[in-house]
């Protein structure tokens, strides 16, 4: 298993730190539970003690963090230089953003690529947004149509050498979000050293980030730091947040994320929150989600890629749409094959069991 470093546990929870014996192992947890930054922190805080060569490892890291997140700013930037002179706009959504808003530095939040949020009343306009931010990706037309018909929550590609998630939908989660205007209509612009972007409200935001935890199954301890930073340095207005999770019938897979965070990290929550989750669909979510399944790093993250599919199945109510995003799991429909690149397999592909090829002899 994956288990974060027994130090990083320790740090995270603000127990004692105790020299560490093995720093190899524990650099590798570091790296696999993306805590470079907080462990730098401590130690430059000499709270937490390190040799000066694995001092060096992690500010090198540190480094090649902070030179990923100016070429993800540039890349924001030039998003913002092709679309303005369409009239179209994107904000953008955790990376960065979050980093920005509730972190000291660049370079202090690992960040893998660029999410942004297309404005709603720009989907009729995705296929003109992908041919310019894009212009190799293939089925922009079929993008077009499903973004439109909200049939398609997000398309991959690639700006230079930057990977960038269009969402057609905040949440991402399969059903259509609910209150997609109200989320636009609340977002609002940030200023920062490398620009002006438009983020969404931090109530939405700590929603989004809970919610991400589910598709990662809670596998790194990293992110644990974006909820406790959010709900530290935000005046989050917590009616605000219960209006608009009971809104998306988010209350399962919100508030037991929020519980599985302060078991964790400690919060400081007001004495009504998380509210305890008594339903059928909050035993399943403890079965798929629980705590024998969380913080084993990319091999936990593996050992079940399809929990996050089962995840629309833990909103309440929305019968329809969950049987409609079941469908689409199951049997995608040929213009969702297209924009995936992916070819309708038989009925015998389908049903043939997969070989274990370690027990296949060599060619």
């Amino acid at each position: 298993m994956s288990a974060p470093h027994p130090a990083l546990l320790d740090l995270i929870t603000g127990r004692p730190v105790d020299a560490i014996d093995d720093e190899e192992a524990f650099l590798q947890s570091v790296s696999e539970h993306r805590m470079t930054s907080a462990v730098l922190a401590a130690h430059q805080q000499e709270t937490l003690p390190l040799t000066p060569a694995t001092a060096t490892t992690l500010g090198m890291w540190e480094l090649a963090e902070y030179r990923d997140h100016l070429r993800f700013w540039r890349t924001i930037a030039e998003v913002q230089d092709r679309l303005g002179p369409a009239g179209i706009e994107v904000a953008v959504l955790k990376g960065v953003a979050t980093e920005s808003r509730w972190y000291d530095g660049i370079g202090q939040r690992a960040c893998t690529d660029v999410d942004l949020l297309l404005a709603p009343a720009a989907l009729d306009r995705a296929a003109e947004v992908v041919e310019l931010l894009d212009s190799t990706r293939g089925a922009r037309a079929t993008i077009g149509r499903l973004a439109h018909q909200r049939r398609l929550q997000h398309v991959d590609l690639n700006v230079g050498a930057t990977q960038v998630d269009l969402h057609f939908d905040p949440l991402k989660i399969g059903l259509p979000t609910r209150q997609l205007d109200a989320v636009w209509d609340s977002s609002e612009l940030l200023t920062t050293p490398q620009g002006t972007i438009r983020v969404v409200q931090p109530e939405v935001e700590l929603v989004l980030l809970l919610l991400h935890l589910n598709k990662d199954r809670f596998a790194y301890l990293g992110p644990f730091l974006d909820i406790r930073r959010i709900i530290e340095r935000a005046e989050l207005d917590w009616g605000r947040v219960h209006a608009f999770v009971a809104g998306e019938g988010l209350g399962v897979p919100v508030w037991k994320s929020l519980a599985a965070v302060a078991d964790v990290v400690g919060l400081d929550l007001p004495g009504e929150l998380p509210p305890r989750i008594r339903s059928l669909r909050g035993w399943t979510w403890d079965r798929l989600w629980g705590q024998r399944a969380r913080l084993q790093g990319d091999e936990g993250r593996q050992r079940a890629p399809t929990a996050q599919k089962l995840l629309p199945l833990h909103v309440s109510g929305r019968t329809g749409a969950k049987l409609r995003e079941l469908r689409r799991q199951t049997l995608p429909s040929r213009p969702l094959r297209e924009v995936a690149g992916v070819r309708r397999r038989s009925f015998r592909a389908l049903v043939r069991p997969v070989p274990n090829r370690s027990k296949l002899p060599s060619p």
